[in-house]
């Protein structure tokens, strides 16, 4: 953990970041404050102050589950998306992060939104 306060808008991009980044690669849509802290590597208090901000913007929603989980809404994935491919995307030698092995899938054109229906992980 970290003694230095990160930027808040920077804690929040990097919530919605490493949600979409892990909802993408199948390892799960929500996780715990406790859990994106120790993942983030910044204090819980910190974390959930980012946490609730996302929310109030609509980013994020809780699950009603004890302890709370929160995972990305619709928009929250739309922008996950955008701030992870503005990031990484000089890294990721591919046209887009979240894309499938099939040619033929929507998700390889240019306006499409969100993760790919071949990469997601099953709804409960």
């Amino acid at each position: 953990m970290t003694d230095e306060r990160p930027d808040p808008i920077r804690l929040r991009d990097d919530i919605l970041q490493f949600l979409y980044w892990m909802e993408g690669e199948g390892l799960g849509r929500d996780l715990t404050l406790e859990q994106l802290s120790h993942y983030l590597k910044q204090p819980g208090d910190w974390v959930g102050e980012a946490v609730a901000a996302l929310q109030e913007t609509g980013h994020l929603e809780r699950e009603a589950s004890q302890p709370p989980r929160f995972r990305l809404s619709d928009q929250g994935s739309i922008e996950g998306r955008r701030r992870f491919q503005e990031e990484f995307e000089p890294y990721l030698g591919q046209e887009s992060h979240l894309v499938c092995d099939d040619p033929d899938c929507d998700c390889h054109s240019p306006d499409f939104q969100g993760a790919c229906r071949h990469l997601s992980t099953p709804q409960d």
